[in-house]
């Protein structure tokens, strides 16, 4: 019998193949981690509630089954869209996972140094054999080096907004004068984008993000704080899932997605552009700018 308390579980489960009975056990235990954070007035206490969290729920999404080696390449779509910015560049991966982001790199495009941090790193991306795998808190480092670019996906909605500061200045002090910053994360407009899906996947924002998102955001949001600390130049891709991979040197201001995001007319009409009770027309929030 289905559990009306969350309605699009199996439409999610098949979505992303993953039971779904381990999503519900990931959602209870996110959903009692994202509430305690958010009141959490102690740093070092915040630091260890990240790292407990994903320590319980990364086996029950079988993260720590991924090979970085294998023949699977997930992010060479990635790699190209931003290999303007990134050839011939040393880059700091914030955030790296299994390392796929990097390893990536490593195979298509010349550069000079590859280096990515984690909380946790895959024991087989340790020994990788171009890429230099850091241990270590991504809100709070200082690498005493200076990188050309440092590259952010889908990790800034995983900090809480008490830690954001932290890391901006973290990101800043990692960059040489005038290095750039690309971040890629999900739009609040067009989530939840964790496992909170399992109650809404509708992907029009209707509810907030409950699970290890604590701070999914959006162009209008994300600008702001990033010039505040010490960020300039802002541009973005072409907003179309399918056409910016196509036009992948293309780059434009983000100024008309900002006001897409405010005319509530806009944002009704593309949260109704459904395909099987799913918005189609969403748009993630990437940006591209430079160290001030």
């Amino acid at each position: 019998m289905a559990d009306n308390r969350y309605p699009h579980l199996d439409k999610f489960s098949k979505s992303i193949g993953i039971p779904p009975g381990n999503l519900v056990e990931a959602f209870e235990i996110e959903k009692i981690f994202h509430k305690q954070i958010l009141e959490e007035e102690s740093f070092d206490k915040r630091q260890e509630m990240y790292g407990d969290v994903y320590g319980k729920v990364h086996p029950i999404y079988a993260r720590d089954k991924t090979d970085v080696l294998s023949e699977r390449k997930p992010k060479d779509k990635s790699v190209r869209l931003f290999s303007k910015e990134l050839k011939d560049k040393s880059i700091l991966d914030i955030g790296c996972g299994e390392g796929h982001f990097l390893t990536s790199i490593s195979r298509q495009l010349p550069h000079k140094r590859l280096v990515g941090i984690d909380v946790s790193i895959p024991h087989l991306a340790e020994h990788h054999p171009d890429i230099e795998f850091i241990l270590g808190n991504i809100v709070n480092f200082n690498l005493n080096c200076r990188f050309d670019v440092v590259f952010s996906s889908q990790v800034l909605e995983h900090i809480a907004p008490a830690d954001l500061p932290m890391l901006l200045t973290s990101v800043k002090s990692s960059l040489k004068s005038g290095g750039i910053f690309i971040v890629d994360m999900p739009n609040r407009l067009f989530g939840p984008s964790d496992v909170t899906r399992i109650i809404d996947f509708s992907n029009t924002g209707k509810i907030k993000s409950q699970g290890t998102h604590l701070n999914e955001s959006t162009y209008t949001e994300l600008i702001p704080i990033l010039e505040y600390n010490g960020f300039e130049n802002f541009r973005t891709v072409c907003p179309l899932p399918k056409i910016k991979h196509l036009l992948k040197n293309y780059r434009m201001r983000p100024s008309l997605l900002q006001a897409i995001e405010r005319n509530r007319l806009a944002l009704k009409l593309l949260h109704n552009i459904k395909l099987y009770g799913r918005c189609i027309a969403r748009f993630g929030v990437t940006l591209i700018c430079n160290k001030c």
